[in-house]
């Protein structure tokens, strides 16, 4: 038997359907119903930022969830956003785990002011069969959980991503849950880091547009805001609002985080939603910064930014509200906004990505 299929074994043993079941039922949820009839010109959102928390259970791991759900269902949120590998915490189920973790953060720390990724040569493979061992087990999991909460709390809820295993390969993919508890729909990143690739991770090649009662919504993948033709597309399917889960691999710089989701909301006019991982785990460093983001224009000081959060580390809650209406009116009254060269643009897709 390989390490892939006693990891799954073991994960299926801990993240088993009844465990989770039974812990959700045992939770003190205050119920609300959220009205069908949201107003569009009044819609709370809320985006997650955390630490990652090695857990030893996943009835600790359901805790750390609700804690966040439960100050967004305080401040009247109708939607949450979880970030980008929301399931980290869930390798510390691994014997073991906690004390390889540090000893590779320790080795990471001594080296990363040197710009030396020597630290991760030869891990890939491992990390690879890790992936492919907890993917369906913590799938599962995630979509149980997640689908009760969003039930309970009477909320619509990005799980942020998790991998999913279809044959031999994986995939880096997030799903969005409705207050009835049911899948809205999961969308697979298009775009991948190259620590992606070096893991085997595959990419998707579309983009998905779900109807909500307040709003059209897409949720790309960190890596995906990196490139303005996923915005465009955005716009195009119909989307007012990008939910945007990141976990970014380096660390902290105020430019290098602006070629992410803020210069894409001020190009395409959408509402960006941004969630983010921050920590060390298998030796490397996540930072970023939970976000909401609008068009400059409609941000009271001229910045485009509804709600920030303070430091790109540490566990924090964004909220704000966001208005639909206003939002279309904008659109009309900008200028030279989707203003479009089609002779220009055949020639450069055609040349950018070899199409003939």
């Amino acid at each position: 038997m390989n390490i892939e299929v006693l990891i799954e074994k073991w994960f299926n043993k801990k993240i088993s359907s009844e465990r989770i079941e039974k812990y959700c039922q045992q939770l003190r949820v205050v119920r609300r119903r959220l009205s069908e009839d949201i107003d569009s010109k009044n819609v709370r959102v809320s985006c997650v930022q955390r630490q990652i928390h090695l857990v030893n259970s996943i009835e600790r791991y359901i805790d750390m969830l609700c804690s966040f759900i439960d100050q967004a269902a305080k401040e009247d949120s109708h939607l949450i956003v979880f970030p980008e590998y929301n399931f980290f915490d869930l390798f510390g189920l691994i014997p073991g785990f906690n004390l390889l973790n540090q000893t590779l953060n320790k080795k990471a720390m001594k080296v990363k002011n040197r710009n030396d990724e020597s630290h991760l040569k030869g891990s890939n493979h491992l990390l690879t069969t890790l992936f492919k061992g907890v993917a369906k087990p913590i799938e599962g999991g995630i979509k149980r959980i997640f689908s009760f909460l969003a039930k309970e709390y009477g909320i619509y809820i990005y799980t942020g991503s998790y991998i999913l295993k279809e044959k031999e390969g994986i995939y880096n993919v997030g799903s969005l849950f409705g207050p009835e508890g049911n899948l809205i729909g999961t969308q697979k990143k298009i775009h991948l880091t190259d620590f992606e690739v070096k893991l085997g991770t595959k990419r998707a090649n579309n983009m998905e547009v779900y109807s909500l009662p307040f709003s059209k919504v897409v949720c790309p993948i960190c890596m995906d805001a990196t490139y303005f033709e996923t915005f465009r597309i955005a716009r195009e399917i119909g989307a007012d609002i990008v939910i945007l889960p990141i976990a970014n691999l380096e660390e902290y710089n105020l430019w290098k985080a602006l070629r992410g989701i803020w210069p894409r909301v001020q190009e395409s006019y959408l509402y960006g939603l941004k969630s983010s991982l921050n920590g060390w785990i298998f030796g490397m460093h996540f930072t970023g910064k939970a976000s909401i983001f609008a068009p400059w224009s409609m941000t009271p000081n001229k910045d485009g930014v509804v709600s920030l959060s303070p430091h790109y580390e540490g566990d924090s809650l964004v909220t704000g509200e966001i208005d639909i209406k206003k939002l279309y009116k904008e659109r009309e009254k900008a200028e030279y906004h989707e203003d479009k060269n089609v002779e220009f643009e055949e020639k450069y897709v055609e040349k950018t990505y070899n199409i003939i």
